[in-house]
């Protein structure tokens, strides 16, 4: 959801979220080495037999291809996307030995050959070529019940990739978007006789990440995990020290009541959630010879907050654009896929009043890892700020520092890694989100470390904080 999180993370929310509404945007396959096993070999004779008939062809590019056009078979459209993210279309010919035909960008229009052979049992190996014929990369997949899965890597297999794409049939109009299966869901249920509230994020690939209020526990669990195209999904509930409290598992329908089985230490737990809100995600992609980028964030019933949001997506996407186009990478086979960008939004809260998280923003062309936090009050659509929150004359900024410094040699890594130390010391904690259980003080998000951070128990703000402040109901 690194660049993801850079897509774990082709892209992390852009060029947005470790994971990310909620979720942190995992490591961006695009930096991923792919298999280099050996491919197998090209079959000998012709691997699919329909009627004996000439196949007529409608996809003159296609037909192009082929020396003769009565010799092929079949011809098939795909339309997906590549790291669920940009969209791709996919159209091949086969002519009972070779396969063959193009891959494009549905924005930017550029078009890659491919050639090589397909075989529906065992499945099929494609070179991608520009259309200056120089070898761009791989495509190695299967195709199944009209669905083609592939993994990309380019020319010398260093960039990885994932491609899923559904067969189109002739003459029918597909629409696919980057925030398609995407979306942010909030339930809530009892739990020993008190309150209870999961908030769920699926993000790329299907990452499912969010957290579980369990009040009777007094705790907050974060919970990371993975959902299957059946609905299927299986998480982990993790404690603040990073620990596994518990397994979580169920069947998730998008806008719909889940139920969920816990499972750990030697307690099984049921909860029978009731959705309480549910949106679809915000997307937006690009991407071409050389470059991507990618965003993924939140689209809430909110329109104050979404103005926001869509201001920080707008810029980091005006960012990218200016960044490119000063770079002026050479269009070149060496130069495929090399620049790319993502960008990804993480849910920290989400009450009947408050809406709080983080976005983190990632390019290969900076080793540092931007981003910003975001808290909303619901009811006025407008960011929380420490104006709102602390009496006048109290320094937050400075005492949030101070608590920083004496708390964060406590966290695990703090006294076994001298790099984690010396990465703490010079960035510190500049972020802050708003939780049920306290003031979350937050670093900015690096590809090893994840985002680090210390939870503030309001209890101890509490004596500095505004009789108006808009988060009362969570400052007991």
């Amino acid at each position: 959801m690194v660049v993801q999180y850079l897509r774990a993370g082709f892209f992390a929310l852009f060029c947005i979220i470790p994971g990310l509404f909620f979720a942190q945007k995992a490591a961006n396959p695009a930096n991923k080495p792919l298999n280099t096993t050996a491919a197998a070999p090209k079959p000998t004779a012709p691997v699919l037999t329909p009627a004996m008939a000439p196949y007529a062809v409608k996809d003159t590019a296609i037909a192009k291809l082929f020396e003769k056009q009565s010799d092929i078979q079949w011809v098939k459209s795909f339309k997906g996307r590549l790291d669920d993210a940009s969209v791709v279309d996919i159209s091949l010919g086969f002519d009972g030995m070779n396969c063959r035909g193009y891959l494009s960008y549905a924005k930017s229009r550029i078009r890659f050959r491919l050639e090589g052979y397909f075989d529906t049992l065992s499945g099929f190996q494609l070179e991608e070529r520009d259309m200056s014929r120089g070898l761009t990369g791989y495509l190695t997949g299967t195709y199944v019940k009209r669905r083609l899965l592939a993994d990309w890597s380019n020319a010398d297999k260093t960039l990885g990739a994932r491609i899923e794409a559904e067969e189109v049939s002739p003459g029918q109009s597909v629409t696919v978007n980057c925030s398609d299966n995407k979306w942010s869901s909030r339930y809530i249920t009892r739990y020993n006789n008190a309150r209870c509230d999961m908030v769920l994020v699926r993000s790329h690939n299907g990452a499912l990440d969010g957290f579980l209020w369990i009040e009777a526990d007094n705790k907050t669990y974060r919970l990371k995990g993975d959902i299957a195209l059946d609905g299927n999904y299986e998480m982990e509930a993790l404690l603040s020290n990073g620990k596994v409290a518990g397994l979580l598992q169920g069947n998730i329908k998008p806008g719909q009541n889940t139920d969920c089985n816990w499972i750990g230490s030697g307690e099984k737990r049921t909860f029978k959630f009731t959705l309480k809100d549910y949106f679809l995600s915000g997307c937006y992609e690009y991407a071409d010879y050389a470059t991507s980028y990618d965003a993924l964030y939140p689209r809430t019933p909110c329109s104050g907050c979404n103005t926001w949001l869509d201001q920080q997506v707008t810029g980091w996407v005006t960012k990218c654009k200016t960044t490119l186009n000063d770079k002026k990478t050479a269009l070149t086979p060496a130069n495929r896929s090399t620049q790319r960008a993502s960008a990804w939004a993480e849910v920290a809260c989400w009450t009947e009043n408050i809406f709080s998280g983080y976005f983190s923003f990632s390019e290969t062309w900076d080793a540092r890892i931007d981003g910003l936090s975001y808290n909303f009050d619901l009811r006025t659509g407008k960011p929380i700020t420490f104006n709102e929150l602390f009496n006048k004359g109290f320094d937050a900024k400075n005492w949030l520092a101070e608590y920083a410094r004496r708390e964060s040699p406590k966290l695990s890594a703090f006294a076994a890694d001298p790099q984690y130390r010396e990465w703490i010391d010079k960035e510190g904690f500049p972020l802050f989100t708003l939780r049920r259980d306290g003031l979350e003080i937050s670093t900015l998000f690096h590809p090893s470390y994840g985002r680090q951070a210390l939870l503030i128990p309001y209890n101890s703000l509490k004596p500095y904080m505004r009789k108006d402040n808009p988060i009362a109901d969570l400052v007991k």
